[in-house]
């Protein structure tokens, strides 16, 4: 077990998660150009992120369990290089369809160094610093959106928007290189599987534990309130207030400082509390509470400034509900750890797609695209209440 957290080398790791947020969220205030370059409507453009969302839902678990025992470092690399072709077919897109499927490879490379980024994280961190170590990579995540997206609509704005992917795959190239040569691998106990049929098998078995259940169900819920929402924040921002792209990749980013401030705060906020005997499902209920209050402020203020401030808030709370249920999960399941992520990526991400699919059915402009919202996250807030009495 880990007696000092190696700063420098988790560093690495959330320059990764740096740039795959800031590929994620980048999607939502291009949304209208990039429909407006094809031909499309918003809705069927969001399936852009749905894409994404769905493959990374799907193959996770898979590849979670499947690489278990590989070296970390390798899988790392592996999904990074995959990642990196995916944003440079985006860039090559000609037309929605191309777009659409060059994304799901995109989800694919996220998909197989996911976990092992999250796994990397807890199992090298001491375990008092487990929460400051899971929450600073969930701020890394919010710190691509704070930076990348701004700077990619800026691109987008006075070139293309195909430009500001093929910026984030030459990096993603320099950062690959880095870790090939910087980071160790870290010194862990592994089991290796007969069969993969075996590894598959332990992996699907987690599903047997009701706790299990009701994080992840939570985490999806959660998620599909926050970003199911934000995917149609730039559009609704354009439409009801006339904001312009360079406007929308500005608020994308002071959205992100909300994340990167709920990450922070979760970390220091975890580790006390587990330090005093407590769990984490009470946290997550107060999280999703602020998540619900925020969404609704979100989509129904009557000003611009009301609305970001919503937006900010609604972010902060469900990065802090997502390092919370992270953090649980590495702690509680240590021994299955890398499945235990995959799956929670894998609801986020689901979430992700039902919350985007469901709110844009609704119109963004509608009552119904709040109520719904609303509704996400209250069920967040009914599966950790359920969970914290449960823990006792």
């Amino acid at each position: 077990m880990p007696t000092r957290t190696p700063w420098s080398q988790h560093a690495l790791l959330q320059a990764v998660f740096f740039l795959m947020g800031g590929e994620l969220f980048l999607i939502s205030p291009l949304l209208p150009t990039i429909a407006e370059g094809f031909g499309t409507g918003i809705a069927a453009t969001a399936l852009v992120v749905t894409a994404y969302g769905l493959t990374y839902a799907a193959v996770s678990p898979l590849l979670g369990a499947l690489a278990e025992h590989l070296p970390r470092r390798r899988v790392i690399l592996a999904g990074l290089a995959v990642m990196t072709v995916g944003g440079v077919l985006c860039a090559l897109a000609p037309n929605l369809p191309f777009l659409v499927a060059a994304r799901m490879i995109g989800g694919l490379g996220g998909a197989l160094m996911g976990p092992a980024i999250w796994a990397y994280l807890a199992e090298t961190a001491a375990p008092a610093e487990r929460g400051r170590a899971i929450s600073r990579g969930a701020a890394a995540y919010a710190g691509g959106q704070i930076i990348g997206v701004p700077l990619g609509t800026l691109v987008a704005a006075n070139f293309d928007w195909r430009w500001a992917f093929a910026g984030i795959a030459v990096v993603m190239v320099a950062t690959g290189a880095a870790i090939a040569v910087r980071l160790d691998e870290p010194e862990r106990h592994v089991v290796r599987p007969n069969r993969r049929i075996a590894a598959l098998r332990t992996s699907f078995l987690l599903w047997r534990h009701r706790t299990f259940r009701l994080i992840m169900l939570g985490n999806l819920c959660a998620q599909a309130a926050r970003l199911g929402t934000y995917a149609f924040a730039g559009a609704l921002f354009a439409s009801r207030f006339g904001y312009s792209t360079e406007t929308l990749g500005l608020i994308g980013a002071l959205v992100g400082i909300g994340s990167f401030v709920g990450s922070l705060t979760a970390g220091p906020v975890v580790d006390r509390w587990r330090a005093a005997g407590r769990r984490e499902p009470v946290l997550c209920v107060g999280w999703g509470l602020l998540l619900t209050a925020a969404l609704v402020l979100a989509v129904f203020a009557p000003t611009g400034w009301a609305s970001i401030a919503g937006f900010m808030l609604a972010f902060a709370a469900g990065s802090a509900f997502f390092s919370t249920g992270q953090v649980f999960l590495t702690s509680e399941l240590a021994e299955r750890r890398s499945a235990a992520v995959s799956w929670n990526n894998s609801a986020m991400y689901i979430g992700t797609a039902i919350g985007t699919a469901v709110l844009g059915a609704t119109g963004f402009d509608s009552v119904g695209f709040g109520i719904g919202s609303a509704l996400f996250a209250a069920a967040a807030v009914a599966c950790s209440a359920l969970l914290s009495v449960r823990r006792g």
